[in-house]
């Protein structure tokens, strides 16, 4: 058995600290985790991203593995950064003598666990935050390095009982390996602006209808059908617009299917915001289209802020969003039944309200930080004790 120390080191392995559901999520974790208890720090494989000023501002140390992208760069300077940051890693795990590397999503993962002999972190932890569909998708490669990789986690972390059933019905982990611990949110912290000063940023007035997303503009997120179903609303409120909040590759595929519909003067994008809650107010209702999700931190985020919220029944969404209850559940992929849905709330305003109330409730009961924080700090505890760590009390 080791020797008593006074706080367990944590190291976080993932791929940056830029904006996201996960990245916000790890940010939150490790601001938050008793210092008295724990020592955290970051290491990153990409570019810090823009939580990682707040959590260095908090005396979490935060190492860049330098990874370079081959579709930006080119493969061979890839490759080359890819030796440098395995070096950096194996460096940093020895020289700080972390306790428990706790890396969240594949890339993460993979370089714990191929890297685990050698860097004799005593507790690996890592992290899903998605569904596995996906990797049905992937090369022989992949797949055999993935095989490797969740064999190597002392527990594997869930961010949704969707996500857990995925990973076993998908990549065959049996049940006790595998542990659910929520996303946390602060309900009570939630940043609010002026709903007049948020719309006029739009161009939009305070009688307009605005619907509102907050994504990552990838594929899969089911934007275009959003796009399509606001040029359905439009037919019964022609003062509604569609606000998307966030960047990414399909940005321009989205403006050319709104100027298509004819709806290019109605869909409006903010571009990318630190804290996209800080929006809220200026959202009639949320809109999340997407065609896949582990549990998404906008829908929560949306929840705790009280909105009236619309979202496909995917992954670990219903979770957050109970039909009926907390919120509507249409079928991904279906451009009709979300605007019918937005069409069901905009025409029954007090159910609305009731709805998004009812959202703020469940979120604060069911997704609190303190708990995300509490659950995560105990499994850090166990899994270090059966690893023969100990701390003083």
């Amino acid at each position: 058995m080791s020797a008593s120390r006074p706080r367990l080191r944590i190291l976080y392995l993932h791929a940056d600290l830029d904006i996201g559901g996960s990245e916000t999520q790890l940010a939150a974790l490790a601001r938050r985790l008793p210092r008295d208890r724990f020592a955290p720090a970051f290491a990153l494989l990409w570019e810090p991203g823009i939580h990682a000023a707040a959590v260095v501002a908090d005396g979490i140390p935060v190492h860049r593995l330098g990874l370079r992208h081959p579709a930006r760069d080119g493969w061979l300077a890839f490759a080359w950064s890819a030796v440098r940051a395995l070096v950096r890693y194996l460096r940093l795990a020895r020289r700080s003598r972390v306790d428990i590397v706790d890396a969240w999503l594949y890339q993460g993962y993979w370089l714990a666990a191929l890297t685990r002999p050698l860097t004799r972190i005593p507790v690996f932890i890592a992290g899903r935050r998605s569904l596995s569909d996906f990797k049905r998708r992937w090369g022989p490669i992949p797949r055999a390095l993935d095989a490797i990789a969740r064999r190597a986690p002392d527990r594997i972390v869930a961010n949704a009982e969707a996500v857990r059933a995925s990973v076993m019905a998908v990549e065959g982990v049996a049940a006790d390996r595998i542990a659910v611990i929520r996303n946390g949110i602060v309900v009570d912290g939630m940043a609010r602006g002026s709903r007049d000063a948020i719309r006029a940023e739009w161009g939009c007035g305070p009688d307009d209808i605005v619907v509102g997303c907050v994504a990552v503009l990838n594929p899969g997120k089911g934007l275009e059908d959003l796009v399509a179903a606001t040029a359905r609303v439009a037919e019964r409120h022609p003062s509604v617009r569609t606000v998307l909040v966030g960047d990414g590759p399909l940005r321009t595929t989205l403006e050319a299917h709104a100027a298509r519909l004819g709806i290019g003067d109605r869909v409006r994008f903010h571009g990318r915001h630190a804290e996209p809650q800080a929006l809220h107010a200026g959202f009639d209702v949320f809109v999340h289209p997407s065609l896949a999700e582990g549990l998404p931190n906008a829908v929560l985020e949306a929840a705790a802020g009280g909105l009236a919220i619309v979202a496909t029944d995917v992954g670990g969404t219903r979770e957050v969003v109970v039909h009926e209850r907390t919120g509507l559940l249409v079928p991904p992929g279906s451009p009709a039944a979300l605007a019918d849905a937005v069409n069901a709330l905009l025409a029954d305003p007090e159910r609305a309200g009731h709805l998004g109330q009812a959202a703020r409730e469940h979120a604060a009961e069911w997704f609190g930080m303190d708990r995300f924080v509490a659950e995560t700090a105990r499994l850090y505890e166990e899994l270090a004790a059966a690893a023969g760590i100990t701390v003083p009390g």
